[in-house]
């Protein structure tokens, strides 16, 4: 019961902390930071042992259309949920911001072949090749910024999808819904789900979007 207290108390912080202070997050969360990070310690949100980011996992998998073959996932990181989306029969454009957690991935994948592309990339200012029945962006939107930033993202979102594709966010709740409500603003995109999943550790919202024609 302590446990569950605590971790609602940091999630309602960290919701909050978003809010007040968004304009300040990509000052903070560079490339450097997240590199440091990679190199002090592998895994360093637990993602392959956490029961809770497993529970996640499993909810963001069912998400995904059936008919969604090929996938870019933004913010891949050393490539734990990657390769469960493998192992799904997808085919994956994983990239991240960090040299680091792609040489992770590329040994934890090495066995899926041509199936599987890793890259370095700063999805804010750069871009990739190419277009996609899925593009997945899960617990990482929040660390670029606010509306300013999120909101340009739509229109690359927008290029990368093949009509009627797919955009599926997974973010903690409730500052989650702001961020996944921006996509809907120019009507580019409308929902086909959304769950909000209430967690003692944290309760976070999963959405699609599909893309119009």
């Amino acid at each position: 019961m302590g446990n569950d207290w605590f971790y609602r108390l940091e999630s309602k912080a960290q919701n909050w902390g978003w809010r007040i202070f968004t304009d300040f997050l990509p000052l903070y969360f560079t490339e450097k930071h997240f590199e440091n990070l990679y190199r002090q310690k592998q895994d360093p949100w637990n993602y392959e042992h956490s029961h809770f980011e497993r529970e996640k996992y499993l909810k963001t998998l069912q998400a995904i259309p059936e008919e969604a073959e090929t996938i870019w996932e933004i913010g891949c990181g050393e490539g734990v949920f990657t390769q469960l989306l493998l192992e799904k029969g997808k085919r994956v454009r994983g990239v991240d911001i960090s040299p680091t957690a792609l040489s992770r991935a590329r040994e934890r994948l090495k066995d899926f072949g041509d199936r599987v592309h890793l890259q370095k990339l700063d999805i804010v200012r750069e871009d990739i090749e190419g277009t996609f029945d899925l593009i997945l962006a899960s617990e990482i939107l929040y660390y670029l910024g606010g509306k300013d930033v999120l909101q340009p993202l739509e229109e690359k979102f927008f290029r990368h999808l093949r009509p009627f594709g797919y955009l599926l966010l997974c973010h903690f709740y409730p500052s989650g819904k702001i961020i996944h409500n921006l996509y809907q603003e120019n009507h580019r995109f409308y929902k086909v789900f959304e769950e909000v999943t209430y967690h003692p550790h944290r309760d976070y919202i999963i959405t699609l979007l599909k893309r119009n024609g």
